[in-house]
């Protein structure tokens, strides 16, 4: 269990300032996306593919690539996304993601997003910490994930009202 109880603070995705600024091709995309995440086992086991990313773009989720060329903004959208498609609905996290940059640029938006996360794996790890029982701390982490995802589906009920429409 001590294992566990360090891997959260370890978890840590590059800062936007820390991806690359050269244009990707869609293989070159899934790989480092892949990597990225590695660290993240809920994640990490559910492979990005291109047909996944074709279907990001064509629900409006994860903006065109230009030509066949992919820039440091699909990168962090898809980081994004697959970390948050395990709690929300893929037409949810579009009308997040779009709200943030109503507000924030594209780096402050995807910095702020790493900080949260960071934070939230601190929290996790904190909790665990205080279990002497690992079957106690399994049911409480996994009571925890189900409380936290109804709230956020809450939370995207009532923050996006209305039925987005389909793309």
């Amino acid at each position: 269990m001590d294992q566990i109880r360090n891997a959260a603070p370890e978890q840590k995705l590059p800062r936007w300032n820390e991806l690359p600024d050269l244009e990707l091709y869609m293989d070159q995309v899934i790989a480092l996306v892949r990597r990225y995440l590695d660290g993240y086992p809920s994640v990490g086991g559910k492979s990005l593919t291109p047909a996944m990313v074709n279907n990001y773009v064509k629900q409006g989720v994860l903006p065109a690539p230009k030509g066949k060329k992919y820039t440091k903004q699909h990168l962090a959208h898809l980081l994004a996304i697959c970390i948050l498609k395990a709690s929300l609905p893929i037409a949810s996290i579009r009308q997040v993601i779009a709200r943030e940059l109503e507000q924030n640029t594209e780096a402050e938006t995807y910095d702020c997003f790493c900080d949260l996360l960071e934070e939230a794996g601190r929290n996790a790890a904190q909790a665990l910490a205080a279990e002497a029982d690992p079957m106690t701390a399994l049911y409480r982490a996994a009571l925890r994930a189900q409380a936290e995802q109804a709230t956020a589906w809450n939370l995207c009920g009532e923050l996006f009202p209305e039925k987005p429409e389909k793309k």
